[in-house]
């Protein structure tokens, strides 16, 4: 393997990337079902589970706050981007923590399932959406509308799978 001083590594497109979002998906839905944990261990995946959810939820729901107050005149369109910028790896490391607990936590309900899918593949479309957003000073209404999208299917994906994770754990 050859390294050259002064090159940076050209990072993943946003394809490889959503490839292996799901990648890493298929091997939850594959792997849960034949794991027997101990319920000790069942109990920390599951406090894992939810650590992560605060971790990246929280984090999407912080950037989602700033975009709101951006929308009320109280902040810069530079301060929500500022702010993704800056919660990007708290929402990734929640959703690998997800990933990585409920591989443990045993075959997640279809729809929940399906509500993470969505999540992380549009979390790869909303990267790609802020490398977009900062380059325009004035970014056109178009990439402002499909970025606006972007946020309410993140939303609805991981209120989704709160809830029904939250129903799933109540028998």
């Amino acid at each position: 393997m050859v390294v050259e001083t002064g090159r940076h590594r050209r990072p993943a497109s946003p394809m490889g990337r959503a490839v292996l979002v799901a990648a890493c998906w298929l091997t939850v839905l594959a792997v849960s079902p034949y794991r027997q944990v101990s319920p000790r261990v069942h109990d920390i995946a599951l406090l894992v589970h939810l650590g992560s959810m605060v971790i990246g939820f929280g984090a999407v729901l912080t950037v989602d706050w700033f975009g709101l107050l951006w929308l009320a005149g109280r902040r810069t369109l530079t301060d929500v981007l500022n702010t993704a910028r800056g919660t990007h790896v708290p929402i990734w490391a929640g959703f690998a923590g997800l990933l990585a607990s409920g591989a443990l936590l045993g075959l997640p309900a279809g729809p929940k399932a399906l509500a993470v899918l969505v999540i992380g593949v549009n979390g790869v479309y909303a990267a790609v959406l802020l490398r977009e957003l900062t380059r325009h000073p004035e970014p056109p209404t178009s990439l402002l509308l499909r970025s606006g999208i972007a946020t309410l299917i993140s939303q609805a994906g991981w209120w989704t799978a709160l809830i029904l994770g939250y129903l799933n754990s109540r028998g």
